[in-house]
């Protein structure tokens, strides 16, 4: 970051594009409120191009100044009507004030405007799980999939809005892409065995877990979600080894089993599955 300012101070008169770049590193590097200076004076170099007003506006999101950066979004959507960037920035502002009404509305023209941007279709997702429009959002989600068929994490979030619904046979599928795309992320592999327990399918729950665990052995929570299914095996030795691993590590969270276990519709015994 010092060669990069001392490069910059070097220059007499920095492009438009010059300080951007600058400004994106200024940020990049947590120092947002110098970022912003130099974003605001390629804006006003630039006045006429859109997409340098959505990078200031953006950068008023990025430091908490949430009612400049409206001011931006809207300038640049009156002078742009169909500008995707600016459409979507506004939707995360009404989004963050809690307007999830105008939220989608901004969410939709964005798509309407990059139907193939899976980033888009996922953000109008959210925010319709956030209405509590589930239905859409599962539909919308859908569309990000085709538009990015390879991105494990919204099939993982697919499988998620599933759960939220009981369905667990569909959320299984969907963990199961998940981890197909992304077989070395432990917390897929986590969330896939869970739901395997609840429905019953121990030797891929197992599987699952095993694997979770081997990715990330020092994790205390999977490995007592490991000897749950162990236990449930009927495999006590094996059961008792992991909810002892699980106590003995720095991470122990026994409420945070608890959540993941109730999100597939399993209830936490009252006593210590491994006590006794």
């Amino acid at each position: 970051m010092a060669r990069l300012e001392e490069e910059f101070r070097q220059k007499k008169n920095p492009t438009p594009e010059e300080r951007v770049e600058f400004a994106d590193a200024l940020a990049e590097a947590d120092r947002v409120e110098e970022a912003l200076t130099h974003y605001r004076i390629a804006a006003r170099q630039k006045a006429h191009d859109t997409g340098y007003r959505t990078k200031l506006a953006d950068a008023y999101v990025l430091a908490g100044q949430t009612p400049s950066a409206m001011r931006e979004y809207l300038a640049v959507i009156k002078q742009e009507p169909d500008h995707p960037d600016s459409r979507l920035g506004l939707g995360d502002v009404y989004k963050q004030y809690g307007r999830l009404k105008a939220a989608i509305g901004q969410y939709r023209h964005a798509v309407r405007c990059r139907p193939n941007s899976s980033l888009y279709r996922f953000k109008l997702a959210q925010a319709y799980d956030m209405a509590g429009m589930t239905e859409d959002a599962i539909a919308e989600i859908n569309q990000a999939i085709r538009c990015a068929p390879h991105e494990a994490f919204y099939r993982f979030w697919l499988g998620r809005l599933y759960l939220s619904k009981d369905d667990l046979e569909s959320a299984v599928e969907h963990f199961e892409a998940a981890v197909a795309c992304a077989p070395n992320d432990d917390y897929y592999q986590v969330r896939l065995g869970v739901v395997y327990y609840a429905l019953d399918r121990l030797e891929e729950a197992l599987d699952a877990l095993l694997k979770a665990v081997k990715l990330k052995p020092r994790r205390a929570t999977y490995h007592w979600l490991l000897g749950d299914v162990y236990r449930a095996l009927g495999q006590f030795l094996e059961a008792e080894i992991h909810y002892e691993r699980a106590g003995r590590l720095d991470d122990y969270d026994r409420d945070y089993v608890a959540r993941v276990k109730h999100t597939a519709g399993l209830e936490e015994e009252d006593e210590c599955a491994g006590q006794g």
